[in-house]
């Protein structure tokens, strides 16, 4: 059972930080003790406290789970942090879609059934994304959506070459190449004409965007060990750029470079109090007028 709790709340998002000193309040009577990064509680205080503040990443070390009060953005944002720390995460929606996240705003009471344990652990799988040069490694980073490589801020077509395990898979031209997790399949990938994939399922997903070669412009499924390599000619290399989850970003300008992505050893662990499946999610945060039709 989960006696520690960091909550995390997007203070941009209207009636996030309110929602979350209720749970506060509601989880404090079930004899659950609440945290937040000293920041934020402070603004707890002002509403009432009964939020201690710990620094930095020792709130995710100390505390037995976090509740994230935001859309999927704010969960990204924490997602890594939490995976780093084996540390389990919740989403109380006050986003647009909310896929990641398992509760809206009016369902927010239902955060008291982490006291008695009555919850699931679902792992998701994570990318380790890194670029390296003569065996130096100059950019790592984990991503549970995506990793992309893009020609930057310019709009002209980029020039890909893809490999897996060693072996030349696609040579593509487009504005750019997303590789992304079955969590991440529903995000830019799926906007992008990409597969949707159950999260039960550990594969890897590369998806052009916006080929210019229509024989190679199709998404490709690669096994949970595959070891993904991207190379762009050093000719069109001056502005590429690999930004991972829409956050962290790297500038490839050097015709040595390559990025690898493998899945992780890492995963995220969301807290599940409902049980609706898969299919019915989507249904719910991408149906009709959303991007698939019931």
């Amino acid at each position: 059972m989960i006696r520690r709790v960091a909550l995390v709340p997007n203070t941009s998002k209207s009636g996030a930080l309110r929602c979350a000193q209720k749970v506060a309040l509601l989880l404090k009577e079930k004899g659950v003790e609440s945290f937040a990064e000293p920041s934020k509680a402070e603004m707890f205080a002002a509403l009432g406290g009964g939020v201690a503040p710990i620094d930095g990443d020792e709130l995710f070390k100390s505390c037995d789970c976090a509740v994230v009060f935001g859309g999927d953005g704010t969960v990204l944002s924490v997602a890594k942090r939490a995976a780093e720390a084996d540390m389990p995460i919740i989403g109380v929606n006050f986003g647009h879609v909310g896929y990641i996240t398992e509760l809206e705003e009016s369902e927010a009471h239902m955060l008291s059934m982490l006291a008695t344990g009555d919850y699931r652990l679902e792992k998701r799988m994570m990318l380790d994304v890194s670029i390296s040069k003569n065996g130096k490694q100059l950019f790592f980073s984990h991503a549970f959506n995506e990793a992309t490589v893009t020609r930057g801020i310019v709009s002209r077509l980029a020039d890909f070459s893809v490999s897996c395990d060693g072996d030349l898979v696609s040579h593509y031209r487009a504005d750019g190449l997303i590789i992304a997790t079955p969590t991440g399949s529903t995000a830019y990938s799926m906007a992008a004409g990409g597969p949707v994939i159950d999260p039960s399922v550990e594969v890897i997903a590369t998806t052009p965007v916006c080929s210019h070669s229509p024989q190679s412009g199709r998404s490709l499924i690669f096994g949970p060990n595959s070891v993904i390599k991207v190379n762009i000619p050093s000719a069109r290399r001056a502005e590429a750029v690999v930004t991972v989850d829409g956050r962290a970003y790297f500038r490839i300008n050097d015709s040595d470079l390559s990025v690898t992505v493998t899945k992780s050893d890492k995963y995220v662990s969301l807290i599940k109090l409902k049980n609706t499946p898969f299919a019915t999610t989507l249904l719910q945060k991408f149906g009709a007028g959303n991007g698939i039709e019931k």
